[in-house]
Order: structure tokens, then sequence, then C-alpha cells
């Protein structure tokens, strides 16, 4: 098979934030202080302490290699209800954004929250309010699982959702008009098939980070609460309990297996099958159908499936559901009353804050609190120093690559896939040569932060090497711009806002990776490695549920702060002064 049917485009759209014009017109700097305000009082007011236990006595779970395709199947069938749910709620969520001017007000800045909240925080903060609601039960886990994975791609999905809903062409939308189309017309026969290139490709780009998260809240639910249930992640923990090397290569040889299954039965196809909603240019080869997908169209019993289907969404689709649109309903009129919610907005937050810090000093001490600062500071400088390390390794060897014609392909594949292998089946391995070599120091766990998030990197800087435009590179050529110059007034500044795309990525897996990383367990033996990463697993180990919130509120501000004072800046910089077109 060729490049063309091998890859899938990476596009600065699917890391950057949403449009400014979303953002000016229905996003509010208020209502996201409030929303977080909600979130650090709920997390300040949270019982201190270790959680109760509740549940069985201590599960071991059987490490023989029999038992390891019933446990990937698990973890398969737990990915797949995640992603189901993360899809629907983010259809549900957009269109309640794009109908009502209030839902758009409350959720947009709901979802720079959510996007800032570190995912791996989310077991160990749901699980005991799901153990109160479910003792002695293992669905429990599954659902603790399930909704792990949905926060991993559902704020993902609505943001590239709303990026293709703005992006709609002017010409569509007078289409619409023209014939008249309800607004639930438009919204699944011109916005969502506009979208769907996109969200496929978001999806395959965010599952590295799903089964990251997956495997993570698997493990934790295992040992750290006596849940006996099978899965990869609780599997990976149990040989490293019994330090089992074998057991390890096992998993990580079962999660190839299940990447590659994911990639052959279902983003392939998926891939071809978007293709047909995405506007094809002349002379721009066609993607070839998958073999899967040609099997399953030779299948007599599939298409009557898929006829039933298109003919069932087809009828619902044309349902006259809604107003007629019309582009004169997009004027977003001003309230006279603007002044008055700024005004209790501004005192909620106010009066909140107040709240959570009598409270917190009250519980932690200003000592506790300043640690908790402290630990951010120093993850934030190691997420950074090596983000920029990786940086300096990936745009000299990405520019080679790419500028080799017959390589880029292939590297650019290769890179697709290590980015989709979750980087922690690789902590424990490490773990256990740290702990065979006594006189190394810790600082050598600190590069396990970077170690899934270099991809993002690296597929950024060849994304934008291969859509350089050849006849800007043979014009330099033959001016004989060379070195500095040519790396200064040539490259970077067009392959800036493919690398700063994968730049927002990469630093928001490493700092959300860096619980896992900062936090490594080898049998008995705990290396640690200070930080903000470590005082949340820790904590988390402990069952202390309101130091894992307050830890994760900051993890969530610092995260808030580098989006609004330096990412979306950035973006707005870039997407206005560094365009081919």
């Amino acid at each position: 098979m060729s490049d063309r049917q091998q890859e899938f485009p990476f596009s600065p759209e699917l890391c950057s934030s949403l449009p400014a014009a979303c953002r000016k017109q229905n996003g509010s700097w208020l209502v996201g202080l409030v929303v977080f305000s909600v979130i650090l009082l709920c997390a300040a007011w949270l019982p201190s302490g270790g959680s109760p236990h509740v549940g069985s006595a201590a599960a071991v779970l059987p490490l023989e290699l029999i038992y390891l395709p019933d446990y990937a199947f698990q973890t398969m069938g737990r990915m797949v209800a995640g992603l189901l749910l993360s899809l629907l709620s983010a259809l549900l969520c957009v269109a309640f954004i794009f109908r009502s001017r209030w839902g758009a007000k409350c959720l947009l800045p709901l979802l720079d929250v959510g996007q800032s909240f570190p995912v791996l925080a989310i077991p160990p903060l749901v699980l005991p309010f799901f153990q109160h609601q479910m003792p002695a039960q293992s669905g429990c886990a599954e659902v603790v699982v399930v909704l792990t994975i949905w926060c991993s791609q559902f704020w993902g999905m609505v943001q590239v959702l709303c990026q293709r809903f703005y992006g709609v062409p002017a010409e569509l939308e007078d289409v619409v008009c023209c014939f008249g189309l309800t607004s639930w017309q438009k919204f699944w026969q011109l916005e969502v098939p506009f979208a769907i290139p996109a969200l496929v490709r978001k999806t395959m780009l965010s599952m590295g980070g799903s089964w990251f998260a997956a495997l993570y809240a698997e493990s934790t639910v295992l040992d750290g609460h006596n849940w006996l249930f099978a899965g990869i992640g609780s599997y990976v923990r149990q040989a490293v309990s019994d330090r089992n090397v074998v057991a390890l290569l096992a998993s990580l040889l079962s999660m190839l297996v299940v990447i590659a299954l994911f990639d052959q039965l279902l983003f392939r196809p998926l891939s071809a099958w978007a293709v047909r909603f995405q506007p094809s240019k002349v002379g721009e080869p066609h993607l070839a159908e998958p073999w899967f997908l040609k099997l399953l169209r030779r299948t007599r019993v599939f298409r009557l499936i898929v006829l039933f289907c298109v003919e069932t969404g087809r009828r619902l689709s044309r349902l006259p559901l809604g107003e007629r649109y019309g582009q004169d309903r997009k004027i977003d009129l001003v309230s006279k009353y603007d002044w008055i919610w700024l005004g209790l907005g501004l005192l909620f937050v106010g009066v909140a804050g107040t709240l959570a810090w009598q409270h917190l000093h009250a519980v932690y001490g200003f000592p506790v609190i300043f640690a908790v600062v402290l630990s951010d500071s120093m993850t934030a400088l190691r997420v950074f120093v090596l983000v920029g390390l990786v940086s300096f390794l990936w745009i000299p060897l990405g520019v080679w690559l790419g500028l080799k014609s017959s390589y880029a392909g292939h590297v650019q594949r290769l890179v697709q896939y290590c980015s989709v292998i979750p980087a922690n089946l690789f902590f424990p391995l490490w773990a256990a040569g740290l702990m065979c070599c006594p006189l190394v120091s810790s600082v050598w766990q600190a590069p396990l932060i970077v170690l899934g998030a270099q991809w993002y990197i690296a597929l950024g800087v060849l994304a934008g090497v291969s859509a350089y435009p050849s006849d800007l590179l043979e014009a330099a050529r033959n001016l004989n711009v060379r070195r500095s110059l040519w790396w200064r007034k040539v490259l970077l500044p067009g392959i800036l806002p493919y690398y700063l795309a994968g730049l927002v990525a990469a630093t928001s897996s490493a700092w959300n990776a860096a619980i896992a990383a900062e936090w490594l367990v080898w049998g008995q033996t705990t290396l640690k490695l200070n930080g903000i990463g470590s005082f949340v697993a820790s904590t988390a180990a402990k069952g202390d549920v309101s130091a894992v919130a307050l830890g994760a509120v900051a993890m969530c501000l610092f995260m808030m702060l580098l989006n609004a004072f330096l990412w979306r800046p950035l973006s707005d910089y870039v997407s206005r002064r560094l365009k081919l077109n």
C-alpha cells in the first residue's frame, strides 16, 4: 500500500485552541473564573484524610499468559464504550452550544477548564463516590475506567467540532438558506458531515493519551482500592508488584496487538469513509479502501445493516425540527444587564476564593499550600526543559527526514504508530533499570515525562515540512539562501504553525503524564521525583481525596494560565502572520 493509503494528515487545528470568533462571540473569561471557583470550592470542602475502605480483600490477578487475551478484550471493550460515550456527548454539547447563546457562554469556558484538568487525577477523585453508591460491586471499576476515557476524548472532540462548525464556508451557508433547512437539518446535513474528517483525525491523534489514561485507571482501581476486575492495566500493576519482567513484556506485546486491531478494524475504515465528506482537490489521489472495509462490503448481512442505518439516519436528519435557518440570526445583541452579571460574577469569585482559602489554610496550613505551589513550579520547570530538549532534537531531525521525500512517508507513519502506544507501559521497565543501577541519579526518571509527548512535536515538524511549498524551497535555493538565514527566514516561519500545534499537545501530554512518571513503583520500592505529579500520586496512594483534589486544582490552574497567557496569544499571532496562502 502506498503512503497515501497509510497516513492521516496532521493539521494545526487539531491541537490549537478555539477560533477567535468563537471566543469573542460566546466565550467569557468571567464564566471561566466562576467555573474554576466552583471547582476550587468543592475541592477545598472535601473531607481530608484517607477515604474509607470499601471493597473486597486484597485481590491477586493471575499472571498466566492464557488469561492475557481476555484482559485485552475487556480493555478494548472499555475503550469502545468510552469512545462512543464521548462522541454522543460531544455532539449533544456542540449542538447546545451552537443553538443557545447562554449555552455557549456557559459551556465554552467549561471547555477551557476541562481541557486543563489532569485526566490521571480522575480515578482517585471519583472512585470514593462510586464506592459509596455501588459498594462491593465490580461495576464501579468499569464506570471509573470508562469515565476516565471519556475525559481524555470528550474535550478534544468538542474543540474540533466547534472549530469546524465555525469554519463552514459561506457558500454552503447560502445553500442552507436557499433550501430553507431548519436548525436540525442544518446540523445533520451540513455541520456534522463537514466536521467528520477532522473529528476522525482528532480521535486518532488522541488515542495515545486515551490508552495511557485507561491503563492508569485500571491499575489505580485494582491496587489502590482492591477491586478484582480484569484488564491490561491491572495486569501490568500485578506484574509490577511481583517484579515479573516476562509478564510486562507480554503485556506490551498484547497492547501492540490491540493497537493494530483498532487501526485495521476501526480507524482505517473510518478514515476511508471520512474522505467522502472532505472537499477533494483536482489531481489529488483517492484514499484506497482498506481490506477490512472491502470484506465488510462483500458481506450481505453487513450491507443490509448499513442500508438500514443509512436510511434511518436520512429520515432522522430530514425531520423539520427547529426554526428555519437564517444568517441574520447570528447577530449577538449586547444585553443591558451585562454589567449586573459582571458584578455578580466577580462577587461570587471573590467569596468563593475567600472561603476556599480559609478552609484550606485551616486544614493544611500555609506550609502545605506553599509546598503544593513549589511542587507545581518544579514540575512546570521540568516539563519546559524536557520539551525544549526534545524540540532541539526533533526540529533538525524532522526537517532532514521531511526533506528526504523517499523517507518522509515511512518516518511519519512510524511516528504515528509510536504516538498511539501508551508510554506508561515502559515506566515499570524503566524503574527496574533504575533499581538495577543504584549509582544512577533519580534525575533520569524525568525523561519519562516526555517519553510519549515527544511524538506530537515530531508529527508537527514532519507535517510542516511535508506541507511546505516546494517552489519556495526552490526559490530560496536559486537565491543562494543558506545556513542560519535559510532557517530563520525560509523554513522555520513555514513550519511554525505545525510545530506550535505539536508543542501545545506535547506540553499538555507531558504535564498530565507527570502524575505517573514522578511516582514509579517496582515491587515494594517506590521511586519518587519531587513535583506536583508525585504529590498527587502519593496522596492518591494514601486515599487522601482532598489532597488529590488540591494538587489537581493546582495543575488545572497552571494549565489555564499557560493557555490564556502563552499558547492562545501565540496561536493567534501565528494564524495572523505566518500563513502561506
